[in-house]
């Protein structure tokens, strides 16, 4: 029910509009003489057409066809009037008008005065009313221009309630001024008319906004507001920029007209624009603000019930600051800043209403600045108190959101030296450790035991050890360290070796199941002959490293693919013929063994 009446006021107040911004075309009176129209008047009595012969000796009268002739050359009008605003109703209603002229051109009246003034040899007044009206031209020029004004969806634009239908007014307009191609409707007059409609634009704008209350409402549905606000004119400058295009076809095709463009619009609805912006920035920075106060300065339920019970947690101690009275007041102290700005119109483009804003925002920023102050003190104690890089890093990461700010960006600088000299040890200690290689080190002892093929061990190794450097070092010299060291730790070379040499060995499953293998003895005394499954264990380590690998990432060759997913086909059974060869040999051995006791 809301919406419907909603709707029907807004065509009611659209109606009103139309009415008070319609250029009404001023009715065009020809006066007649007092003589022709009294000849007219009797020869109508009397039932017949008035000729010229019915004026007798007046026809000869110098100062009949004087008067006459003065009467008819008044008779110009310069139809060119309105403003861009009313272009559409202008043109709309100056059609009507000129048909009506015409019928008047066309009238008894006039017809009889011209054809006395062509009797009495007056030429230049009656070829003169036909030039100096430009009639003709008039209604030609109307008709070829109305077929743009005509079912122009500017009443879509005036009578959206919602930032959806604007947009596509919006959309609709545009695609409706593509008309202009098949008409001779001047360039300039239509950039003219684009302003007026960026004019409607932002008035509509302003009127849907007004009832939001854009400062007041919560942060989440402030800015599916602004979403929705910004696509608006993200269409607005897509649909013309495709008219323009369009328009400076139409003036390279007019070879004719030499004449120098002047494209610059002045759209109204760019002021609109820029406030809003200026609002997103402003509200986010300030939910920013808000909630990392709120996350610093808060305690959380954990620490709140510690102080219940007199309690103390180190680990509370360490995360989280104590609360003081100013801290306390802190978080009211950003709500009172905030409340400067609510009470401002912040939809208000007039020069007062920029004054009024920018007003607003320096009564803001200077509260903000004694809430910054006391944040800043909390941070370098906190960076004060830090035993090494990790700790730095965990409190940095606290007021990551806020380092926009000058003040808090200024109290880290004077650690970094400290947290640059602190990283730079942990990169020698994983230098050290690098120097020891993968095959010698303890990882690849447990490696083997959690069953990783060394490549795909090597590879997860220089992965532990070389990810994220380049997100949180600083200072040049530190960074080119970083860079050397995760050169060194480049898993692709690891990876295109591995993939190199599988490929020139011939691993594969073919021939017989079983095969016999000569070994050396036990005792030394030759070789003794030895039962073996035909399944390489390298084929089973390929399968397993094609595995691991395909799981960090990396595009694997499909033959090496096709030869891991034979040997895993193959796998189990060649696994439990193992098993039970093995077997079969630890049973073969013990019934020799008590065969020679």
């Amino acid at each position: 029910m809301a919406p419907t009446v909603e709707k029907t006021i807004a065509e009611l107040e659209m109606g009103l509009l139309h009415l008070q911004q319609n250029i009404d075309i001023p009715e065009i009176t020809l006066p007649v003489h007092p003589i022709v129209a009294s000849v007219i008047k009797r020869c109508a009595d009397e039932s017949r057409k008035p000729k010229v012969a019915d004026f007798g000796d007046k026809v000869d009268d110098s100062t009949f066809l004087n008067q006459l002739q003065n009467g008819v050359t008044k008779l110009d009008r310069d139809p060119s009037s309105g403003t861009a605003l009313q272009e559409i109703s202008f043109w709309l209603n100056l059609e009507r008008a000129l048909h009506r002229i015409q019928e008047k051109r066309e009238s008894m009246e006039v017809s009889l005065t011209l054809d006395i003034l062509k009797h009495g040899k007056r030429f230049l007044a009656t070829v003169s009313f036909d030039t100096d009206t430009g009639l003709k031209q008039a209604i030609a020029t109307v008709n070829d221009y109305n077929p743009l004004m005509k079912d122009f969806p500017i009443n879509h634009l005036l009578s959206a309630t919602e930032l959806e239908r604007i947009r596509a007014a919006v959309q609709l307009i545009f695609a409706h001024l593509r008309k202009i191609r098949s008409t001779k409707y001047p360039i300039q007059r239509c950039l003219r008319l684009v302003e007026a409609i960026s004019r409607d634009l932002c008035a509509q704008l302003l009127k849907v906004l007004g009832t939001r209350r854009l400062m007041h409402i919560p942060f989440d549905e402030f800015e599916k507001v602004m979403i929705h606000c910004f696509e608006v004119f993200s269409t607005w400058e897509d649909e013309y920029e495709k008219l323009q295009a369009l328009l400076r076809d139409i003036i390279k095709k007019k070879r004719d007209e030499h004449m120098k463009m002047v494209w610059r619009v002045t759209a109204q609805h760019k002021k609109l624009q820029g406030r809003m912006e200026h609002m997103r920035k402003f509200r986010r920075q300030h939910e920013q603000l808000r909630t990392v106060i709120v996350r610093v300065l808060r305690p959380s339920a954990r620490q709140a019930a510690a102080i219940a019970e007199g309690e103390e947690l180190e680990s509370t101690k360490q995360d989280t600051f104590s609360l003081d009275a100013a801290d306390a007041n802190a978080i009211e102290e950003v709500n009172v800043a905030y409340e400067n700005v609510k009470e401002v119109d912040c939809l208000d483009i007039s020069k007062d209403g920029q004054d009024a804003w920018d007003a607003a925002v320096q009564r803001y920023e200077e509260r903000i600045d004694r809430v910054e102050t006391r944040i800043t003190a909390h941070l370098r104690d906190q960076l004060g108190t830090a035993k090494n890089a990790n700790e730095m890093f965990r409190i940095f990461s606290r007021f990551n959101a806020l380092f926009v700010r000058p003040h808090i960006r200024g109290a880290i600088r004077e650690y970094q030296t400290h947290l640059i000299q602190r990283v730079k040890d942990d990169i020698e200690a994983l230098h050290e450790k690098f120097k020891v290689q993968y095959p010698q080190s303890n990882s690849a002892r447990i490696s083997k035991v959690r069953d990783l093929p060394p490549v795909s061990g090597s590879i997860i190794w220089a992965h532990v050890l070389g990810k994220g450097w380049e997100n949180h070092i600083e200072g040049q010299k530190l960074k080119a360290d970083g860079d050397s060291f995760r050169i060194k730790l480049n898993t692709q070379e690891i990876f295109d070796e591995w993939a190199r040499n599988v490929q020139q060995r011939n691993l594969g499953v073919s021939g017989r199941i079983f095969t016999i293998e000569a070994v050396r003895s036990r005792s030394g005394r030759g070789n003794v002959l030895k039962l073996r499954v035909n399944f390489l264990p390298e084929i089973i380590t390929l399968a397993k490293e094609v595995r691991n690998l395909k799981c960090l990432g990396f595009r694997v060759p499909l033959a090496i693919v096709n030869k891991a997913h034979q040997a895993n086909q193959l796998y189990p059974f060649a696994i439990s013929l193992i098993e039970s060869v093995r077997t079969y040999e630890m049973t073969l051995e013990k019934v020799m063994f008590s065969f020679y006791l």
